[in-house]
């Protein structure tokens, strides 16, 4: 004769906090670009630099550029960027500014067809006479 068993199931509430994995490093350029993107002229560089993929690109040249860039950290709640190291913050504004003018050198002629140029009064052709 076979015995069947029983199973006893559990089931006990237990509250789990969730946790995220975050980049430190990725958080803390990302707060920083448009602190230092304030300190330019809007054309080219502001207008250059809200455009998605150039944006990403900046990031991606300082976090390649940035030593020690894989710091990871599972948090609880949001991160905010600003309550970071001081001379960690100064590495990735230095490396933000080289990564400006590193992206707007080597992109000038793919810009100079995305971004239309500022006209200055006086210069733009007139209308006026057809």
């Amino acid at each position: 004769m076979k015995r069947k068993g029983i199973a006893l199931v559990l089931s006990l509430r237990v509250p789990v906090m969730m946790k995220t994995v975050v980049n430190l490093n990725e958080q803390l350029i990302v707060s920083e670009v448009e602190a230092v993107l304030d300190s330019y002229p809007h054309y080219p560089y502001q207008q250059a630099f809200a455009i998605p993929d150039l944006r990403q690109e900046l990031v991606a040249y300082v976090l390649n550029h940035l030593p020690n860039a894989g710091m990871y950290v599972a948090m609880e709640r949001e991160w905010s960027g600003r309550r970071s190291c001081t001379a960690r913050r100064l590495e990735i504004e230095k490396l933000l500014h080289q990564g400006i003018q590193d992206i707007l050198r080597l992109r000038s002629e793919w810009i100079r067809q995305h971004i239309p140029s500022v006209m200055v009064a006086g210069q733009e052709p007139s209308h006026w006479f057809g």
